[in-house]
């Protein structure tokens, strides 16, 4: 069973997809940083939306030139206001700290894993490379288990004392890009095809996963 504790604060990194060549060198020609300074989120230790825009995109277009599947998985927390709403924000980050882990220890050192809707967001993008659709369940069936296997102690603002949640719960949506001749597929179409599965899995009762339908 996974736990989270106070260690939140110092989320390891996830690995930056690796692309073939070295990023050390390389910095960004806007603020000068380099690169993958800004591309993480520092609560979680996964991508933030620069380093999703980055990365995201070269890996759709390598599965549409290599001919190969991919999907894409979005996922929201279920009731996850709630939690900021009675226990506090500190406690909420401490709930998003715990699920990114659970998304570390599922996914593969090329998946591309980020952060979705900025600060304050409770959704997460999963791009998974040579991914059919049977896969792209396997996995999405894995990120519901561990996300109910976890007991997160947090602190409770309102009564000066610490609780452990558990129950909590993820709806998932899910996206495939199958190859063929064609256009490039643009990834705010897998994006809008995996955020309404998700819909749907909110609306059939949440902790769940439902397939898009192909455009």
């Amino acid at each position: 069973m996974t736990t989270a504790s106070s260690a939140w604060e110092r989320a390891p990194l996830i690995p930056l997809p690796n692309r073939g060549h070295d990023h050390e060198h390389e910095r960004c020609g806007s603020c000068g940083q380099p690169i993958g300074y800004w591309a993480v989120d520092r609560l979680t230790g996964l991508l933030d939306r620069w380093g999703w825009d980055t990365y995201a995109p070269q890996t759709l277009r390598h599965a549409h030139e290599q001919r190969q599947p991919l999907a894409l998985l979005l996922m929201d927390l279920d009731r996850f206001k709630e939690i900021n709403d009675r226990y506090g924000h500190v406690a909420g980050d401490m709930v998003l700290h715990a699920v990114a882990e659970v998304l570390r220890a599922v996914c593969r050192e090329n998946d591309v894993v980020g952060r979705y809707g900025g600060h304050g967001g409770d959704e997460f993008l999963v791009l998974l490379p040579m991914t059919n659709r049977d896969r792209a369940m396997s996995v999405a069936l894995r990120v519901l288990d561990g996300v109910r296997a976890l007991q997160v102690n947090v602190p409770d603002v309102d009564k000066g004392t610490r609780t452990t949640l558990s129950g909590l719960t993820v709806s998932i949506g899910v996206a495939l890009y199958v190859p063929a001749r064609g256009m490039e597929p643009v990834l705010t179409d897998l994006v809008l095809e995996a955020d309404a599965a998700l819909l749907v899995a909110k609306r059939e009762g949440r902790d769940t996963v439902r397939m898009g339908r192909r455009r």
